[in-house]
């Protein structure tokens, strides 16, 4: 299963924290590959066995983008482009109507 609930809290928090100006965006992407380090951590503990799996976010119900912390270290360093636009309005609407969700796949 890709969905990994148990991490939505984590991952709304860093995200709120971003939003808010609390923490940079070099701390954002920090955090998210931990939450990542962990889930490959606890995935070769199962399987001993090293794999192309990363996380990737869904912000909101119906977002069709599989958005990883690449794709989110990219649009977001660039604050001039659209797209970084895009995707902040998507993180809040996301994180306000409590619909993020982490996976792992």
């Amino acid at each position: 299963m890709s969905k990994q609930p148990q991490y939505t809290t984590v991952a709304s928090q860093v995200f709120s924290q971003y939003l808010d100006n609390e923490i940079d965006l070099e701390t954002l992407v920090g955090r998210l590959r931990e939450i990542e380090l962990q889930l490959m951590s606890d995935e070769e503990e199962e399987d001993d066995e090293v794999s192309n799996k990363k996380v990737w976010f869904r912000f909101f119900e119906g977002d069709p983008m599989q958005t990883t912390i690449s794709d989110i270290e990219n649009e977001l360093g660039n604050t001039s482009h659209p797209s970084s636009k895009i995707l902040l309005r998507g993180i809040a609407f996301g994180l306000a109507n409590n619909e993020l969700e982490v996976h792992y796949k």
